[in-house]
C-alpha cells in the first residue's frame, strides 16, 4: 500500500518544464520508496497557445509521508491529476499559475517564479479584453487557497547569484525539495541532477541555492 503524491508544474513554451518535468519523474524511478511513478506533458492551444502544463505522480512508500488515501500500485495509472489534488505546484510563470487554481487545495504548496513571461502574441490578443493581473492580487488568490505560498522572482535570483537566469527552475526545485524533505532526498536529487547537467554543473549550486533558501516549517 502507499499514498498518491502528486506535482504539477506550469508555464510557458522555452521556460524548460518538460526537462524539470524529466528530472522528478527519473528521481522517482531512482528513489528506493516510490513504488511507481507517471508523468505526462501538455501543451496549450487555442486561447492556452504557449502554455506548457508536465505532472510528476509518485505512488510512495506511506512510511515515509503519509497522506488522504492508500492505493494500490496498480491504481496509478492515469499521468493526470484530479481536480484539488496537486500536493505541490511549481509555477514557473504567473498567470499560467492561477489558470490552473483547479489543482489547487489547502493541501498545496505553491511554489511561484513571478518573473512574467507570458507568450506576446497571447497577451497582443488580450489586450483588446483583458489586461494581466497584478502580481499581488495573484499572490493573494494563491494564499487564500493553498497551505503554503512561496512567491519570489527566481530569474532575478539567479541572475545575481549565478549570472544566468538559465537556473532559476533548479533554484524553485531546491525550494520544493526543502518544502517535501519526505518525499524529496536531497543526495539522490544533486546524483539525479549531475546526471543530467554534468559533475561541474551550476545546476547543482542553483539546487542548493534553492534547497537553503527558506526555512520549511
Amino acid at each position: 500500500m502507499g499514498d498518491i503524491y502528486n506535482i504539477l508544474l506550469t508555464g510557458v513554451g522555452g521556460q524548460g518544464i518538460v526537462l524539470l518535468g524529466n528530472i522528478l519523474r527519473e528521481y522517482g524511478m531512482r528513489f528506493p520508496l516510490i513504488q511507481n511513478v507517471v508523468g505526462t506533458e501538455t501543451r496549450g492551444v487555442s486561447q492556452r497557445e504557449g502554455s506548457v502544463l508536465a505532472t510528476a505522480r509518485f505512488l510512495i512508500d506511506s512510511k515515509i509521508y503519509s497522506l488522504d488515501q492508500n492505493f494500490e500500485v496498480e491504481e496509478l495509472i492515469s499521468p493526470l491529476i484530479p481536480i484539488n489534488d496537486a500536493h505541490l505546484v511549481m509555477g514557473l510563470e504567473p498567470l499560467e499559475t492561477i489558470r490552473n487554481l483547479r489543482y489547487i487545495s489547502e493541501r498545496t504548496v505553491v511554489i511561484m517564479n513571478t518573473h512574467q513571461n507570458y507568450p506576446r502574441n497571447v497577451i497582443l490578443k488580450a489586450e483588446k479584453t483583458m489586461k494581466y493581473p497584478s502580481l499581488g492580487y495573484i499572490i493573494d488568490i494563491l494564499d487564500q487557497l493553498a497551505r503554503r505560498t512561496i512567491s519570489l522572482d527566481f530569474n532575478a535570483l539567479a541572475k545575481s547569484k549565478l549570472d544566468d537566469t538559465i537556473y532559476s527552475n533548479v533554484i524553485l526545485l531546491g525550494v520544493g525539495a526543502k518544502e517535501f524533505q519526505e518525499v524529496f532526498n536531497k543526495k539522490l536529487m544533486l546524483s539525479v541532477l549531475k546526471d543530467f547537467f554534468g559533475e561541474d554543473s551550476l545546476n547543482l549550486e542553483a539546487f542548493n541555492l534553492g534547497y537553503d533558501l527558506i526555512n520549511s516549517e
